[in-house]
């Protein structure tokens, strides 16, 4: 492919440590939510196990900002990934003594979450420093198509392993691709790191977090973005992460390998869309693709609600509603790939390497806290009314982002 060639050894160490650490969380984040949710029965539970992590995000997104600011990405991002792998060998070696349950797997939530906090903001910020300042936009788009390889296949071995083995040794099988992925992350040696300021040593960390912030107010698409992302995140990912899961697992009571062949066909779309996408991002603004994206969603996630409703109340056979979910749900996804590749193309071309960390961060601790604040709202929602009315709020949730995000750009041009 054209867009890979010119970018060298560096990138691919980090693009394939990337994947061996994404597929690991991912994988476990799977295997935990058919874990609890099979021990508990409980949408609510299930909920507040994907949401827990909203409280370490508070508290700690901001100094991983500017920690990722201040030291050697490729190191700290190592460190983190082997100190993953030994908190999952300790689990394993718990799980032989001691049955692993709700409050241990809360427990290693958010210690992971802890990590992934402070891999997540060098993550952000890495990307500049591994390829020249004209071959970002290629970096950008290549990485997703790491995601979606990621997203396709953590499903499908979150099902293998959970049907075959027990939650401990799961435990040990996900902190051996941590470790594989150390042993990669080790070996990078950026060419473009970023200059270390005097001044940026001899700040304050409150300092350095209002230069973060100085530098969003100052952005007109950031502070457009950040006024309708955290309502289109809490409504669109809760939808899929408790909703929907909760419908296909509980409601419709498939198993485990029906349920992950659903997530790894939805998540193909991740996959293939980044590369028919290239063209769109660069040529529309990344308004208009914002609110095209958001609208699509609206809708898409309206359409599955009718096929919940339709397959609930036995209108349709149960199979095939889940076949018409999974369709849209494509769309979704499909809809949503353009919008963010625009979002990280302008966050990382238009913003200063110096305070990228910190901007990132940001942006990361209000989507992901958006996104628990939703899924517990959600999951009670799902325990106290019917099934397919949180997917309808949904829908009507991010067809609202996407109408204030319109109004807001106007205002703006105005």
């Amino acid at each position: 492919m054209k867009s890979c060639k010119g970018l060298k050894k560096d990138y691919w160490l980090f693009w394939f440590a990337s994947s061996l650490g994404m597929g690991a969380s991912n994988i476990l984040q799977y295997v935990l939510s058919l874990y609890v949710l099979d021990l508990t029965g409980s949408a609510t539970l299930f909920a507040s196990m994907l949401s827990i992590i909203i409280f370490p995000r508070i508290l700690l997104t901001p100094l991983a900002g500017v920690l990722a600011d201040r030291v050697h990405k490729t190191r700290l991002m190592a460190l983190i990934l082997l100190g993953e792998a030994v908190v999952l060998g300790l689990y394993f070696l718990l799980g032989q003594a001691v049955p692993i349950g709700v409050a241990l797997v809360y427990l290693l939530v958010v210690v992971l979450e802890i990590g992934e906090i402070f891999y997540g903001g060098c993550e952000a910020a890495i990307l500049p420093e591994l390829v020249p300042p004209e071959r970002l936009k290629d970096a950008i788009s290549i990485s997703k198509v790491d995601d979606g390889i990621v997203n396709v296949t953590a499903p499908l071995a979150a099902a293998l392993i959970y049907d075959n083995l027990s939650i401990a040794a799961a435990f040990a099988v996900i902190g051996g691709l941590n470790l594989l992925s150390f042993l990669l992350q080790v070996l990078i040696r950026p060419k473009y790191e970023a200059e270390r300021r005097e001044q940026t040593k001899k700040s304050s960390v409150w300092k350095d977090i209002k230069e973060g912030l100085a530098c969003i107010r100052q952005n007109a698409f950031l502070r457009g973005f950040l006024k309708v992302m955290p309502i289109a995140n809490a409504f669109f990912g809760a939808t899929f992460s408790v909703s929907v899961a909760y419908l296909l697992r509980q409601t419709y009571a498939v198993d485990a390998w029906v349920y992950s062949a659903y997530c790894s066909v939805t998540a193909a779309m991740s996959m293939i869309v980044p590369l028919l996408a290239v063209p769109l991002v660069r040529k529309y603004p990344a308004k208009k693709l914002y609110f095209a994206a958001t609208l699509t969603i609206a809708g898409g996630i309206l359409l599955i609600g009718v096929c919940a409703v339709l397959g609930v109340y036995q209108i349709i056979p149960v199979a095939s509603s889940i076949v018409l979910i999974t369709l849209f749900d494509c769309v979704t996804i499909a809809a949503a790939i353009p919008m963010q590749m625009t979002s990280s193309i302008m966050l990382q071309t238009g913003v200063e390497k110096t305070v990228l960390g910190r901007v990132s961060a940001t942006l990361r601790m209000i989507g992901i806290a958006s996104g628990a604040i939703g899924e517990i709202v959600f999951g009670l929602l799902n325990d106290a009314t019917w099934v397919w009315l949180p997917i309808f709020l949904g829908a009507a949730g991010v067809g609202f982002a996407s109408l204030l995000f319109r109004r807001t750009m106007k205002e703006k041009e105005r």
